[in-house]
């Protein structure tokens, strides 16, 4: 009997020790921020939520304070980029995006350099002239899948050929295209 005493005893202390460890500031931002707590310049990126930001669940305030502050960050440019790229986001439908999503998600189980090279690509497609952009989509379109895989191999190597050939040889890119 004398144990069990014991043990409620011990059980007790710890979940006040626990409490103890929590400190306050951790349960102020468990209850979130309160809309006039944020910063002007918070407000004004955040104000679409203003009317209902004090019910949000705290991980939603945090997660959007968090893009505020990115926002406030980016060059005008770059803002404009993010509306246009909201703006077509709003306008897919859920298939869509549902789409996008299971993309973005296969593209985050890459390993790095796989997914550093699709970068490299995206850019340098998007530095095409957009007659040149155009061309490329429709060879691409018009191919069938079996081709598209055969075509995606062929070029890995090749690129990587490319990028030594240009290391060993110690001359720009463009340099080297006129030689060949």
């Amino acid at each position: 009997m004398a144990m069990q005493h014991t043990n409620k005893l011990a059980a007790l202390l710890g979940f006040f020790i626990c409490l103890m460890i929590v400190s306050p500031a951790g349960w102020a931002q468990q209850s979130g921020v309160p809309w006039d707590r944020l910063s002007p310049d918070e407000q004004k990126v955040l104000q679409p939520f203003a009317d209902r930001w004090n019910q949000l669940p705290p991980d939603k305030q945090a997660h959007l304070q968090k893009g505020a502050n990115r926002w406030r960050n980016l060059t005008p440019d770059q803002r404009r980029n993010m509306k246009q790229r909201m703006k077509t986001w709003q306008q897919m439908t859920p298939d869509q995006r549902q789409r996008v999503r299971r993309k973005f998600e296969h593209f985050s189980k890459l390993p790095p350099e796989e997914r550093k090279q699709l970068r490299r690509s995206r850019q340098w497609f998007n530095n095409l002239p957009p007659e040149k952009k155009q061309r490329l989509q429709k060879r691409w379109r018009n191919m069938p899948p079996e081709q598209r895989k055969q075509f995606l191999k062929r070029q890995h190597p090749r690129q990587s050929m490319q990028r030594k050939h240009r290391n060993m040889t110690h001359q720009p890119p463009r340099q080297q295209s006129r030689h060949r």
